[in-house]
């Protein structure tokens, strides 16, 4: 049953990233229910799998999904690209510390770097301070951070995901770049 309700969240959240990466002007009356009910099956089956970079990443998620389906407008939030820039740079030389001292590559505070990432762009997406391109961008390197720590926890419907998140980011970024004289 729990392993059900994860692979039902990864189908979810496919078919709503799916959504936004191949329909220019996508409805956030479709996308936001869709997320919101996806990351409650994978906050479920992350927190049965100890996956906690999954249990927050999905928390976050929902929490802004709800936030925007309650008509809450995330244009206010105080959040801007740049402190998001200062931020993931902080997180990397965390990254390289931590790598440094233990001389292997520190595969937790990857994963915790990607936790940041998918949550940070996601609130600067959907308070419209990230051009879907660069929303789309930032999931390919997130998604493609956490594979490790996924592994490691056995978290395959998470894991899943991510693999197929990549190929739908990068269709759905590759198509924004072709369409950028059109915005």
């Amino acid at each position: 049953m729990f392993l059900f309700i994860g692979w039902l969240g990864t189908f979810l959240y496919l078919v709503g990233h799916s959504y936004i990466s191949f329909t220019h002007n996508w409805n956030k009356k479709v996308y936001y229910p869709l997320n919101l009910l996806a990351a409650t099956c994978l906050i479920f089956i992350s927190f049965y799998q100890n996956s906690w970079q999954a249990v927050v990443i999905n928390s976050f998620w929902a929490i802004i999904s709800i936030l925007l389906l309650l008509g809450i407008d995330l244009k206010h939030f105080k959040f801007t690209v740049r402190q998001y820039n200062w931020l993931f740079f902080a997180f990397c030389i965390n990254f390289i510390i931590q790598s440094t001292l233990k001389l292997e590559i520190d595969l937790t505070s990857l994963g915790w770097i990607s936790a940041f990432v998918f949550s940070a762009v996601y609130l600067l997406f959907s308070a419209t301070k990230m051009l879907p391109r660069y929303y789309l961008l930032w999931n390919i390197f997130a998604a493609i951070s956490l594979l490790p720590q996924l592994w490691i926890d056995q978290n395959w419907p998470v894991f899943g995901l991510e693999i197929i998140w990549v190929i739908i980011s990068s269709y759905g970024a590759v198509r924004r770049f072709e369409q950028a004289h059109l915005l």
